[in-house]
């Protein structure tokens, strides 16, 4: 069974990373983006974890395929951060 959410993770990042270079290459599309985000995501949540069997190359597998996951969390976060920081209302100095 982990052999198939390797290979489902492998295939579903490969997509992603494909539409990736299909968002700049052909031009922005909103389907596209929210494609991207939700493959790396399901990518992030398919892949095996806590086996200790796990050799070194697997481990940097992972880390590679998490990368693009923890990029887009780190962004959706300091959004967040920016909207909720700020009060809302507009300051006029007389």
């Amino acid at each position: 069974m982990e052999v198939i959410r390797v290979l489902a993770s492998i295939f579903i990042f490969c997509i992603s990373s494909y539409l990736v270079y299909d968002l700049f290459v052909n031009g922005f599309s909103w389907m596209v983006l929210l494609s991207i985000i939700v493959g790396y995501t399901l990518v992030h949540y398919i892949w095996p974890r806590g086996k200790k069997q796990n050799s070194e190359w697997y481990e940097f597998l992972e880390l590679i395929f998490d990368l693009p996951y923890r990029t887009i969390a780190y962004i959706l976060r300091a959004v967040g951060r920016i909207i909720r920081s700020s009060d809302g209302g507009i300051d006029i100095d007389p």
